[in-house]
């Protein structure tokens, strides 16, 4: 996880303890074999809540085919349920809050989904952030491609040896 992700929990974390209205978060950014979404609501003060969060998949990222692990965190919130596109987050997948979905098809007409129920404990309001990191599945022709390359470089290696 990069820095600025820590940086932008821990602001998250400290700004929950103040009393305003629930502001919900999110932002998306690519780096050359990934993209990242990361959400999040801070001010929680409601006893039960319900949050949605839609990923415009038409904004830079190409259809395919992506495996995504996700994770999230809270202070003073605990999550009673996470889904995306329908499909539940085992909240007991391990203790740091982390699972990976498994692959999605994603289409131009296809947005992501993710709703988050949870409720506020403790006298203070309540905050979480997590972030969706979805890397694309090469094709089979992109494997078919790489082993014809290293056979030819194995051939032209084996001709050079033999001459």
């Amino acid at each position: 996880m990069k820095l600025h992700h820590f940086a932008a929990a821990a602001v998250l974390a400290i700004s929950g303890a103040q009393a305003f209205a629930v502001s919900q978060s999110e932002s998306l950014s690519f780096d050359a074999l990934s993209a990242t979404y990361s959400f999040g609501a801070k001010d929680i003060s409601a006893a039960n809540t319900s949050f949605t969060f839609t990923l415009d998949t038409t904004k830079g990222i190409a259809a395919g085919t992506y495996d995504i692990l996700g994770s999230i965190s809270g202070t003073n919130f605990s999550f009673s349920s996470v889904t995306l596109n329908g499909t539940a987050w085992d909240l007991s997948a391990n203790s740091k809050g982390k699972v990976i979905f498994g692959e999605v098809e994603l289409t131009s007409a296809l947005p992501l989904t993710l709703t988050i129920n949870g409720a506020k404990f403790g006298s203070t309001p309540g905050a979480f952030s997590g972030q969706l990191v979805m890397a694309p599945v090469p094709e089979p022709e992109t494997y078919a491609l790489m082993l014809a390359g290293l056979g030819a470089v194995g051939f032209v290696a084996y001709r050079r040896r033999s001459v």
